[in-house]
């Protein structure tokens, strides 16, 4: 037995040390390889079909990717170089010169993403993130669930996970989620007397706990930071609001299937490390503790549960009122910040609004509208799929195969957020070059965007959990894989049943 934890040890390390070594490769030589990239696409012959402007953005498109990916510079940083490139470069997206035959240069075209309601959605909803966690609401809400539902093992599993959904709508971070649930999720192990990398019950709670913040990130728009740019993009590819871009439209058709997939992740995690004790004395004494130090509601804790409300109601009726969610993050913004009846003040607020991201996403809405724009990526798809044969797939099974793609590629990213910077242009590109409608068809893959299961290093809140200690690489990959088949076959069927009958296609 000791020799078997001494491998696992030694496997974990390994791992670790694997995952720290492409890091450091990508971060040493991820610029000069993205150049490489880039000049070699560009370096290509043009085909005939595609138009130098076209040329020019796969190429740079090309070279961000790997930037991207390799995180070899600060992702503000690549935005800061694209735009000139935009500006300078490619001009235009239609190629136009002037009378004297030279490029025209439009400022508009190359900053056009910056002025994306989707990036101001993502800095007002860190605003009210802020306010959930400040005021210590939304570790009282988690605690007193695990009061009410944690005295069972599986409960225990269960209740956490599904606080954590309960704060997701409100909280547009898996990494905020998880370093908010971490200190309740170790309080109830230590209070069981679980031993770190012995129990199967620990490790099953914190597995679950892990993919939790994974899993919650596609239930609602607002619950991680690629959802609400995934929907700028679709936005901007059709051209004007639809009923499927909306906040209440996301939550309705992800949801009921979100729901399903977390129970289904207790319950196989539950099976795979079957807890050792049937009961857990002395469990919901950590969290009365806990609930005694913090002791009764206060004054700012109600106002932020009066403005999450609020929110909420406004985001689910938007259908009815058609109010933008990003207008409706201002204005319950508004409310947090102003003086008397707010819960925050802006220097208190600024430290946790992810600047260098909203620069990022600008550049990344500003080329991926170029691309869809010019139809380079629908040139690149057509021809990529007539040479396979592939040109006459229907809607639906491509639909379905790409989302068994979007969840388990996740195994070689290090952040959702370079992934749906990277993916949802693609996959628009797929709709507009099949004349699928792109509402339909990209929907289902954005909100997959946040299933970062496999590894640690695949998203932060993977990293905050795994550093507890309590299972290794190798049992999350081996659970993980389970849970991807899982949720993959659950999202499969709601492609075939539930999507239709809510009217996305």
């Amino acid at each position: 037995m000791r020799r078997l934890q001494r491998f696992l040890y030694t496997l974990r390390r390994r791992n670790i040390a694997m995952a720290n070594k492409f890091e450091d490769f990508g971060k040493k030589y991820g610029t000069i390889i993205a150049i490489v990239v880039g000049l070699c696409i560009w370096m290509l012959p043009t085909p005939e079909t595609m138009s130098l402007t076209q040329h020019k953005l796969l190429a740079i498109f090309s070279g961000a990717v790997v930037v991207w990916v390799t995180l070899s510079m600060s992702i503000a940083t690549s935005t800061m170089i694209l735009v000139p490139l935009l500006y300078l470069w490619v001009g235009n997206p239609d190629g136009a010169v002037n009378e004297a035959g030279r490029l025209i240069h439009s400022a508009k075209f190359a900053i056009s993403g910056f002025g994306s309601p989707a990036l101001w959605l993502l800095v007002t909803g860190f605003i009210i993130s802020t306010a959930m966690t400040e005021t210590g609401i939304a570790k009282r809400v988690a605690l007193v669930m695990m009061k009410r539902f944690g005295k069972t093992p599986l409960g225990a599993i269960i209740t956490p996970m599904f606080a954590n959904l309960l704060i997701s709508p409100l909280t547009p971070s898996n990494t905020a989620r998880t370093a908010a649930m971490l200190p309740i999720v170790e309080g109830v192990a230590q209070a069981y007397k679980v031993e770190k990398g012995k129990s199967n019950f620990g490790r099953a709670l914190f597995l679950a706990n892990t993919y939790a913040s994974s899993i919650t990130a596609g239930g609602f728009q607002t619950a991680t930071i690629p959802n609400p740019i995934s929907i700028g993009l679709i936005a901007a590819a059709v051209g004007t609001t639809t009923i499927g871009t909306t906040w209440g439209f996301w939550t309705l058709a992800a949801l009921p299937t979100t729901i399903l997939v977390l129970l289904g992740t207790a319950f196989i995690l539950c099976r795979m490390f079957k807890p050792e004790m049937k009961s857990i004395p002395g469990g919901v004494e950590y969290v009365n503790t806990e609930l005694e130090k913090m002791g009764p509601l206060s004054r700012q804790e109600i106002k932020a549960l009066i403005y999450f409300v609020m929110a909420l109601v406004l985001w689910s009726t938007d259908a009815l009122h058609h109010f933008s969610s990003a207008m409706i993050a201002f204005l319950v913004s508004a409310f947090i910040l102003a003086p008397r009846i707010g819960v925050l003040t802006w220097k208190q607020t600024e430290r946790s609004i992810p600047w260098e991201l909203f620069v990022y996403f600008g550049g990344v809405i500003t080329l991926s509208k170029a691309l869809i724009a010019t139809d380079a990526f629908a040139w690149v798809i057509t021809t990529g799929m007539q040479s396979l044969g592939l040109d006459g797939v229907g809607m639906l099974p491509l639909m379905i195969g790409l989302m068994g793609f979007t969840i388990f590629s996740h195994i070689i990213w290090s952040t959702t957020t370079a992934m749906g910077g990277v993916m949802i242009p693609i996959y628009i590109g797929m709709a507009s070059a099949f004349n699928f409608p792109v509402v339909a068809f990209v929907l289902p893959q954005a909100i997959l965007i946040g299933y970062a299961l496999f590894l640690p290093f695949n998203t932060m809140g993977n990293i905050i959990m795994f550093g507890a200690g309590y299972y290794t690489v190798t049992e999350q990959l081996k659970s993980s894989l389970l849970i991807g088949l899982m949720a993959w076959a659950l999202w499969a069927v709601t492609a075939v049943v539930w999507f239709p009958m809510i009217g996305l296609y």
